[in-house]
């Protein structure tokens, strides 16, 4: 492990620098699956993580930010969170400092982990741990004490081989000021623009011009092959609604499936409510701050106590987290029983609640449930029947190739598609049309299974892939060669503007003469303030605008923006400010080494990611 670090012992201070402007850092990849064993997410040398365990971590992390986030968290914020990525990055990292850390011989004693346990606040009851509490809260959440103590024991030794991989992460006083002069270091500049859009003078391009400027795009221009099928769809709800159950059957499937009719978890809770206006809130916080102290001494004391405060109606009520605002939902349904949950903010006032009971999941009578359990098993007879006649149906398409006659016996009637690719063609999964495409027309494709959709398809039309004609794309074409000459005037004309500058002065002057507008900035701090509107807010952005100084103030070479050509010059600048330094030097010097602890981290998992072979199987991040 040392032979890792001593390579990565280079400048810290500048790897920091472009951690102020790194957006993210992703340390791995989807490598090279080999295996294709259907359970495994990955390997990680001799280690495999299997899907359940990527599954279990994804959920979780999904919780986690549901439980804080509630309704803000939309399907198109899920989606960019990417839950199985992030859970897979944390599985990998997980296996590969615990494999490390092994070899090293670093383990967690008993001991640690006992008191790791006994300072859980969940586990304590006024500020002591309760064995009784601890047993109560893994077996609400249904994990064995000896999984949970062995998960507690694998975090301490994340720690300790963390802890040894990062021990050369204190950066040294001179170091840290030269970071954070750079960080705060404000400047003012002038940006010159050339927008091809308005270019004047740009001759309309020969006819040359536009055959040469066709073969360099034409392949760009290709358009792909496209069938229209015979579609079939054996969909289970099909099925489903002629399949017959007995009492037996529901009975079996009820006692072999209970865990899937269960009622809800409910909490018998008391509860103190104080509203507050935009005048009083901080009053009103203190207020609950002091009666939080008193009503956790036990339930007489806070049922007294919201009889004398609660600005609603007192008394005991069972709630479901159904029923609970999602604000409340979250750290109710996680608090012990005799717990206290709060201060919680609804918006408009503090809510303080006590556990006093918990009604745990029981299964449903099957009398009760009779009618979902038998909807539940028609919808498995009918997945099981769909798959059956779908590939009996493909038996008899393959000997007649008729996949209307083929499909008729079962009461499927195969439609016929639009063409593939279309903007709004939905008549078939795109799955379905990518298999199509490999065959010819009046070709049987097998069956091809979407969900629990199974398809028989016939190419019913193809067209082959090809590259258009000039004659049919001519206008598109003449407009990319005009739009690059338009481009190549801008940058001529900016390169005349920045020749021969060497302050600001002169490249406010050589713009003047071009024709082109000069803006000045305000002034800002290029590695953590916003950056103009008139430059693109980028990490490459920020390292270019670290590159120049009062000694070399111009850039000589231009920028492309949105579409448009930038050149810049230093206009001021104004250093850091000594008391600013001295004021935030102890925060910035521990930011500064979290940041190394995370380097130093990062690029042993980059090292041992190579060297332990990590393999990540595609399907795990679907």
């Amino acid at each position: 492990m040392l032979d890792v670090l001593r390579r990565n012992a280079g400048s810290w201070a500048i790897k920091i620098i472009l951690g102020f402007i790194a957006v993210t850092f992703v340390w791995w990849g989807v490598g090279t699956y080999s295996e294709r064993e259907r359970d495994v997410a990955a390997t990680v040398g001799k280690q495999k993580i299997s899907m359940g365990e990527l599954a279990e971590a994804a959920a979780e992390l999904e919780k986690s930010y549901r439980d804080v986030y509630g309704a803000a968290l939309t399907p198109e914020m899920a989606k960019a969170l990417n839950f199985r990525k992030q859970a897979l990055d944390g599985l990998v990292k997980r296996t590969l400092m615990l494999s490390e850390a092994k070899k090293l011989g670093l383990t967690a004693a008993d001991e640690e982990v006992q008191r790791e346990i006994a300072a859980t606040p969940a586990f304590q009851v006024n500020g002591q741990f309760s064995e009784q509490q601890y047993q109560n809260t893994l077996k609400y959440n249904r994990i064995a004490p000896a999984a949970y103590e062995e998960t507690k024991r694998q975090d301490i030794t994340l720690r300790k081989i963390e802890g040894l991989i990062a021990a050369d992460a204190l950066v040294p006083e001179s170091e840290g000021r030269d970071i954070f002069r750079l960080a705060t270091r404000k400047v003012r500049l002038l940006v010159v623009t050339a927008d091809p859009e308005k270019m004047k003078g740009v001759a309309a391009p020969a006819e040359a011009e536009i055959a040469a400027r066709y073969e360099q795009a034409k392949e760009s221009l290709r358009i792909p092959a496209r069938v229209k099928l015979l579609l079939a769809r054996f969909e289970p709800s099909f099925f489903a609604r002629d399949a017959q159950l007995t009492d037996a059957e529901i009975r079996a499937f009820y006692e072999g499936n209970a865990d899937k009719f269960r009622n809800e978890e409910q909490r018998l809770v008391s509860q103190i409510y104080l509203p507050y206006s935009k005048k009083d809130k901080d009053a009103v916080a203190r207020r609950v701050s002091e009666i939080m102290v008193e009503a956790g001494k036990g339930k007489p004391e806070f049922e007294k106590l919201a009889k004398k405060h609660s600005k609603m109606k007192t008394g005991e009520t069972w709630m479901r987290r159904s029923e609970a605002r999602q604000e409340v939902a979250a750290p109710l349904f996680s608090a012990a029983v005799d717990s206290l949950v709060g201060p919680i903010d609804v918006g408009n006032g503090f809510l303080l609640v006590r556990v006093n009971r918990i009604r745990f999941p029981e299964t449903l009578p099957l009398a009760e449930v009779k009618d979902r359990v038998a909807a539940v098993l028609k919808r498995d007879k009918g997945k099981d029947v769909a798959v059956i006649k779908a590939y009996e149906a493909h038996t008899k398409v393959q000997e007649s190739k008729d996949l209307k006659s083929a499909c008729a016996p079962y009461g499927i009637a195969p439609t016929e598609t639009g063409w593939s690719g279309g903007a709004k063609d939905e008549s078939a999964p795109p799955a379905v049309f990518q298999e199509a495409l490999a065959l010819s027309v009046k070709e049987i494709g097998q069956v091809k299974t979407v969900g629990d959709v199974h398809y028989l398809f016939q190419v019913v039309a193809k067209e082959e892939s090809r590259i258009p004609a000039l004659s049919e794309v001519r206008e598109k074409i003449a407009a990319m060669a005009l739009r690059d000459k338009r481009r190549a005037a801008a940058q001529a004309e900016l390169l005349k503007a920045v020749s021969g500058a060497k302050s600001h002065s002169d490249l406010a002057a050589g713009a003047k003469k071009a024709g082109l507008p000069a803006v000045a900035t305000g002034q800002f701090a290029p590695l953590s303030d916003p950056l103009p509107e008139n430059l693109p807010p980028t990490g490459e952005m920020r390292k270019t605008l670290l590159s120049l100084s009062m000694k070399a103030p111009v850039l000589t070479m231009p920028v492309e923006v949105s579409g448009r050509f930038i050149a810049l010059a230093l206009a001021g600048e104004q250093e850091t400010d000594e008391k600013e330094w001295a004021a935030r030097k102890d925060a910035f010097l521990r930011s500064v080494a979290e940041q190394k602890k995370s380097q130093l981290i990062e690029a042993f998992l980059a090292e041992r990611r190579v060297r332990e072979k990590v393999e990540i199987n595609p399907e795990a991040l679907k």
